[in-house]
């Protein structure tokens, strides 16, 4: 039975967006373990309507676009048809991805995708790109109010034309805040889960001292979804485990491994 559900009897702690952590919270219930949602941060629409002249004309002369999350894939087509415009023609645009759940999301609404980095990290996308973008080429890049401007420390030195597009912004979610603290109050965690350096800033804020009682005791395991979010951790003296694919999937493949083994 133990090998059947790995999760038997584990309590993992979901810090995932709302709309994020439901599929998230499922996956663990599957595996045998008791999931425990908090969402710590949400999003909203940071592109004003009075942009949206500018913003189509970008796009029409865009030779690449570039989404740096699925977040900013949703509230791209959001914002599309939100202001009633247009995508680009297929032949004319190359589109690229940071990572798979990214293009599946793109995909999933007819917009092929060109190139996609083997490890889905924004460095990774950036050096993908100087390997395929021609110096005449228009760049757009779609992202949130918190992604790093790699793409474009990259591409400009090159002289690359970049237009970035704050799409959307991260911002606390309140009531997922409180729900946190009434779950850590109630509860101990066998595994503690982050999906963003932003999740891990504002879980600090609140639990910042219970998080390193958690890991000094060994009885809690942390779980970064990737580099930048293991690097936020370890900022607070709190070391975390990271699969090799940076990805939901890879996360729980993780917490079944350290499971089995009794970790």
């Amino acid at each position: 039975m133990k090998h059947e559900l790995p999760l038997q009897g584990k309590k993992v702690l979901v810090t995932r967006n709302k709309s994020q952590a439901q599929s998230f919270g499922r996956r663990v219930e599957g595996l045998g373990g008791e999931a425990v949602l908090t969402s710590l941060i949400t999003f909203r629409p940071a592109l004003s309507s009075e942009q949206a002249p500018l913003f189509q004309a970008a796009l029409d002369e865009a030779d690449w676009l570039v989404f740096t999350s699925v977040n900013g894939a949703k509230f791209f087509f959001a914002y599309l048809e939100g202001h009633g415009m247009t995508l680009p023609a297929a032949s004319k645009v190359k589109v690229a991805a940071v990572g798979e759940k990214t293009a599946r999301y793109l995909r999933d609404r007819d917009l092929p995708v060109d190139l996609m980095p083997d490890v889905y990290v924004a460095e990774q996308l950036a050096e993908a790109l100087k390997q395929k973008v021609s110096r005449d080429d228009k760049v757009a890049v779609l992202k949130g109010n918190l992604s790093r401007d790699v793409i474009q420390k990259t591409l400009s030195p090159l002289g690359i034309d970049i237009s970035e597009w704050t799409l959307y912004e991260t911002v606390p979610d309140q009531r997922g805040i409180h729900e946190l603290k009434e779950a850590a109050a109630r509860k101990s965690f066998d595994f503690v889960t982050f999906t963003s350096s932003s999740t891990v800033h504002t879980f600090m804020d609140i639990l910042k001292a219970e998080s390193k009682i958690w890991a000094e005791k060994g009885h809690t395991v942390f779980v970064s979804i990737g580099p930048l979010t293991k690097k936020a951790l370890s900022e607070y003296g709190i070391s975390s485990y990271m699969p090799s694919v940076y990805t939901i999937d890879g996360m729980l493949e993780t917490m079944c491994r350290i499971s089995r083994k009794g970790e």
